[in-house]
């Protein structure tokens, strides 16, 4: 059901992806682990190649980018052809809207478009941010749906505590980094 990322369990980007996970559980502890390594496994390994966040393709094989043009292509009622592309896609966005979320906030900050429609909801005056989190927690609750995964409710119910984790692990990260270049110096 879930794919595996192509990079290896020892490979250096992983110890750092653990660290930083740890230093975010260290200030957000949470019970099931089990979502620990799926942030790691599926989130930060695959979120790595920036192909994979574009991966949802319409018919023609376009690269979607809109929320609203990728929300079509999960709903069976639209474009899905299958209820496992339907969950396909609303992981996908779960697990993009909670990257960007975490991980480039000033990214979503900044963007603009058709995001503001959430499927039939739309909400006024809200932020983008604000619609990225109602967004990830809904398509995480479908996913559990789906799947009946137990993995993608937890998700779905905590997907603040998931989203100020993977804060943390950006903060990690960009200190790792600031303390290798001023080790260089």
């Amino acid at each position: 059901m879930l794919s595996g990322t192509s990079i290896e369990r020892d490979h250096p980007l992983r110890k750092l992806f653990r660290n930083a996970i740890a230093f975010g559980l260290q200030h957000n502890p949470i019970d099931k682990i089990e979502v620990a390594d799926y942030i790691e496994e599926q989130i930060l390994c695959e979120f790595i190649h920036t192909d994979s966040l574009y991966r949802i393709r319409d018919e023609e094989g376009t690269r979607l980018e809109d929320m609203a043009d990728i929300l079509a292509e999960g709903n069976v009622l639209l474009n899905a052809k299958s209820f496992e592309q339907e969950f396909q896609v609303h992981k996908h966005i779960g697990d993009y809207t909670l990257f960007m979320l975490g991980m480039f906030p000033m990214v979503v900050a900044r963007r603009r478009g058709r995001e503001f429609v959430l499927g039939h909801l739309v909400v006024p005056g809200a932020s983008l941010s604000e619609h990225y989190m109602l967004q990830g927690r809904r398509s995480y609750r479908i996913a559990s749906e789906l799947t009946h995964g137990d993995i993608f409710e937890e998700l779905s119910l905590n997907f603040s505590l998931y989203k100020n984790i993977l804060e943390l692990v950006r903060i990690y990260i960009e200190s790792e980094n600031n303390s290798a270049l001023i080790g260089d110096n």
